[in-house]
């Protein structure tokens, strides 16, 4: 006798394919998700570094980025005064990691023509290898940015500059 259709036994076989595909696709997104946000976090500090950077030199003013664990915020000079409030404020998923204590702060102060003496790497904390990037790198002329590959360790010498 032929009958037309599916088997209730063949309809349960593909529910279950589709089922593990789904937790395999799910798994996958989140590890994507991860890579994604470390990244555009990493990135993000990385421009508004440049920025300030920039706007040092275009300016003829110094300027400053004040580093937390937590959060980072820009400043348009380098006044110490505590009523000065930032230009911006950007708060961050992922805390921020670097040889300093950045539980008070940390200073990267431009000058007139560029120039960091505020020399240091800032790294995200626990990023478990997640993304193409997650640390940048400060020198005197130059901000970098790169990947912590030998060990887990904030150091310059840690990080592969991208």
């Amino acid at each position: 006798m032929r009958s037309e259709g599916y088997s209730l036994l063949e309809t349960m076989f593909i529910v279950a394919i589709v089922a593990i595909l789904a937790v395999i696709g799910t798994l996958q997104f989140r590890e994507y998700l991860q890579r994604y946000r470390t990244e555009a976090q990493t990135r993000l500090l990385f421009t508004e570094l440049l920025k300030a950077r920039t706007q040092a030199i275009y300016q003829h003013r110094r300027t400053r980025v004040k580093l937390y664990a937590d959060r980072f915020a820009v400043y348009s000079s380098l006044q110490d005064s505590s009523t000065v409030t930032p230009v911006q404020t950007h708060s961050l998923n992922y805390r921020l990691t670097s040889k300093s204590d950045l539980a008070v702060g940390q200073d990267i102060d431009f000058d007139e023509t560029g120039i960091t003496y505020d020399w240091c790497s800032v790294c995200l904390e626990d990023s478990a290898g997640a993304g193409g990037v997650d640390s940048v790198v400060i020198a005197a002329t130059r901000v970098s940015i790169g990947k912590k590959d030998k060990g887990n360790v904030c150091e310059s010498d840690s990080i592969t500059l991208k």
